[in-house]
């Protein structure tokens, strides 16, 4: 029978941490540098986008989850999805690409077992929008680029159960007052998550105004 091996403390790094047996001094910012400075490619933008959220919720200490059921879990207790999608990417286009996010339904995977039952296991899905279209400007650390629509989880079980993608015209309907800034996107999560709880995203209330 084989041994079952406990999960791995991840301890957060500097970057100044040096490679052992490497010729000449190379340190993990060197990795990191080399690795991630593609931040409007799909893959780093995506991990990009849950930093840009952990910050505004509170909960970027420490280091990313890689093998959590969802990406975030805010001080409050909410559980959140992060997805992310741009009109621009690193590679050549013959023009803009259509924004669509997954919102398929997964089985829960403890690092031994799946769970039997598929769900969506956020509370609350944020979808970022890299919403620049000018490639000589494109910055996805320049945060007036992104837009964010925050949607209960309960609601998009309520209206598409069962899709596995959702557009952006969806996705704006379904979070009935458009985008919010990186300013009001703990607010906005917050108030989602609490009207996710009774079923309903409270879209006839000045937007965002009741956490404080």
């Amino acid at each position: 029978m084989a041994t079952r091996l406990p999960a791995i403390k991840v301890t957060r790094k500097s970057g100044k941490e040096c490679f052992q047996g490497m010729e000449g001094e190379r340190t993990l910012k060197d990795f990191w540098a080399w690795a991630f400075s593609d931040l409007v490619s799909n893959t780093e933008r995506g991990k990009l986008a849950e930093y840009i959220v952990a910050t505004a919720m509170g909960c970027d200490e420490g280091t990313s989850p890689t093998w959590g059921s969802f990406d975030l879990l805010s001080p409050e207790g909410i559980k959140i999805e992060v997805k992310t999608s741009a009109y621009i990417q690193s590679w050549e286009q013959k023009g803009f690409s259509q924004i669509g996010f997954s919102i398929a339904e997964s089985l829960y995977w403890d690092g031994v077992a799946y769970a039997k039952e598929k769900k969506r296991q956020a509370d609350v899905y944020v979808f970022c929008v890299l919403k620049h279209k000018e490639q000589d400007t494109i910055n996805p650390l320049d945060l007036e680029q992104w837009d964010f629509y925050p949607v209960s989880t309960a609601i998009l079980n309520e209206t598409v159960k069962g899709q596995k993608t959702i557009c952006l015209a969806r996705v704006a309907e379904l979070c009935g007052r458009g985008p919010c800034t990186y300013q009001m996107l703990r607010k906005a999560v917050v108030e989602v998550w609490q009207g996710g709880a009774h079923g309903t995203q409270l879209q006839n209330e000045s937007p965002y105004s009741k956490i404080v």
